[in-house]
């Protein structure tokens, strides 16, 4: 697995990209809890904001940029809540957002043995880039998720699978597999999305 708490000292020594990475550092917001049937996760280690302004050229800043990216959503799942982050977070954006309903109408939470539900895999050694009046990003991962790590129900008393609480269709042979992608537009910034399998990307450009 690649250290993605490391990568910034060390990516200058790296041609292949590919592979596992770690969720990106954390910031502590008090003590964390994990969740049980009991009671959700308390202070859910958030990802820090500051990772993705890391200091780099090129893609490899985007690299930092989906890092961020899928610790968010990571945190999404460890505390069932979306509150903490940092940046808003549209419903189109999250993964599994009939989790976030669960919790908020209070009927249950995911209870995990790891902080780290999802891992994201980088599948291709370099990006692909687009150049012309704006410059887009494109890099084919897949995200895995924790067999373990189950939405628990407050009626039954029941763990379930996270896969039961996917509404959007995005899961394929247990992972979920597409393409991280940003938007880079002189003196306008930059936006970062996802873009699952089978998604026409125009299609995904005219919602967003």
């Amino acid at each position: 697995m690649i250290d993605s708490e490391k990568l910034p000292k060390e990516f200058i020594y790296m041609d292949d990209f590919s592979g596992e990475y770690s969720l990106a550092t954390t910031c502590l917001v008090g003590e964390y809890i994990p969740a049980d049937q009991n009671h959700p996760a308390y202070c859910a280690p958030l990802p820090d904001d500051d990772y993705w302004r890391q200091s780099a050229n090129s893609f490899v800043r985007e690299l930092f940029n989906y890092i961020y990216y899928y610790s968010c959503q990571n945190y999404v799942l460890l505390a069932s809540d979306i509150r903490g982050l940092e940046d808003p977070w549209s419903e189109e954006e999250i993964f599994f957002p009939a989790i976030l309903d669960f919790f908020e109408e209070g009927k249950g939470w995911v209870v995990t043995p790891d902080t780290r539900i999802l891992s994201m895999h980088i599948l291709e050694a370099q990006p692909h880039i687009i150049r012309s009046e704006q410059e887009v990003t494109e890099w084919k991962v897949r995200f895995d998720i924790h067999p373990e790590a189950k939405v628990y129900r407050k009626d039954t008393g029941e763990m379930h699978p996270i896969a039961e609480f996917d509404t959007r269709n995005l899961i394929r042979e247990g992972s979920i597999h597409g393409t991280m992608r940003t938007v880079s537009v002189k003196r306008k910034g930059s936006t970062v999305s996802f873009i699952p399998e089978g998604t026409n990307h125009t299609e995904k450009e005219n919602k967003s």
